[in-house]
């Protein structure tokens, strides 16, 4: 796709109907959703063995995707799309691999940029309210144009889940008719709140907490933090809320699977195009594909105290697993308060797409 016509597209409002600003989309040459997605799996006794990705042949539903913050060297709103390498690394990584159950569409937006100093503060550049109206109105050609009353599940994570909450809030929310077609949301890195110790009452009320496999019409959300690092109260940028009376929601993601081991699967890129955002660990060398695998390798529990509230993830390898850590940490950023922000969704993605899948068929069902 040439997207030429994309390289400075100031503040009017952008027209959906164009191919070229959505990264994904049927027709779409190429769909970058339909990149090389597959895995070498590194067993437990440390033997290699390639996993092939195979795509849904007619998915029977659709993800609609919001990206995180891909613009971080300051500027204001990110206006150019000639060239959306950057974007490739949060989707592939995140959402793509959900298309061995649905239709990804992936639309780009105007986002908020941010700037970062040696010590990982962050100063964020933009309107924030352009970057909204730009998901809003992809999301509107979305189901006015590209659905065709197809159910739905929404992605996002970071500045891309935030703008998924306030999408929620304006649309799924306020239409019982809309909320018949919405499977679930998957918002991860950007938790919204819920009243202390319920499901609900907090930034939505017709939209609960994801509670149980199959559950239809929910939210899946949380802020992850190895359990090694956790958070900071003076300086954890993710997990806590200062509104009385609320917490931020933390869902996990297993028992949504039906499983209640070790995640089922786990990846990790071999090479990112933001060297900042790389995470440290182990990458063999001479291996073809794009990404790493790991199976019952970790787990992960809710941790509620009076500081915040996030998903506490631990590395649980067998007693005679050979494996060595996995990219899934950087200490840096960890340090600066961002705990386990850039891998919110790779350890848990298995889990994470086998929960929608229950969704889907529960929905679809009906």
């Amino acid at each position: 796709i040439d997207r030429g016509h994309l390289r400075q597209t100031g503040t009017e409002a952008l027209d959906y109907a164009d191919p070229a600003l959505w990264a994904c989309r049927p027709g779409n040459d190429p769909n970058e959703c339909h990149a090389n997605l597959d895995a070498t799996e590194v067993t437990r006794d440390g033997e290699l063995k390639v996993v092939p990705h195979v795509r849904a042949a007619r998915p029977a539903f659709d993800c609609f995707y919001l990206y995180p913050t891909v613009a971080v060297s300051g500027g204001g709103n990110l206006q150019d799309f000639s060239d959306i390498t950057p974007v490739l690394d949060p989707l592939l990584a995140q959402a793509a691999r959900f298309n061995r159950l649905c239709e990804v569409y992936a639309p780009l937006y105007r986002q908020v940029s941010l700037t970062t100093d040696a010590a990982g503060g962050v100063q964020r550049e933009g309107d924030p309210e352009l970057a909204l109206q730009d998901a809003l109105a992809a999301f509107q050609h979305y189901l006015d144009v590209l659905s065709r009353g197809r159910k739905f599940v929404l992605l996002g994570h970071s500045q891309g889940a935030a703008l998924g909450v306030e999408l929620l809030a304006r649309t799924v929310e306020k239409d019982p008719a809309l909320r018949e077609r919405f499977i679930s949301a998957v918002l991860l890195g950007a938790a919204p709140t819920v009243a202390v110790g319920r499901a609900a009452a907090g930034s939505f009320e017709h939209i609960p907490l994801c509670s149980a496999p199959g559950q239809v019409g929910c939210l899946i959300a949380y802020d992850s933090y190895d359990v090694k690092a956790p958070p900071d109260p003076q300086t954890a940028r993710f997990g806590s809320t200062k509104e009385p009376g609320r917490e931020v929601a933390c869902t996990e993601p297993s028992p949504l699977a039906n499983n209640h081991g070790n995640y089922r699967g786990s990846y990790f890129a071999m090479h990112v195009n933001n060297p900042r955002f790389e995470a440290e660990g182990y990458r063999p060398q001479d291996i073809e594909t794009p990404f790493l695998l790991y199976r019952d390798y970790f787990t992960s529990r809710c941790v509620h105290n009076s500081e915040s509230t996030y998903l506490e993830l631990s590395a649980s390898p067998f007693t005679d697993d050979q494996r060595e850590t996995p990219p899934y940490r950087n200490a840096e950023l960890e340090q600066a308060g961002w705990g386990l922000h850039l891998s919110d969704f790779q350890p848990a993605l298995d889990d994470l797409i086998d929960a929608v899948d229950q969704q889907a068929k529960a929905a679809l069902a009906r």
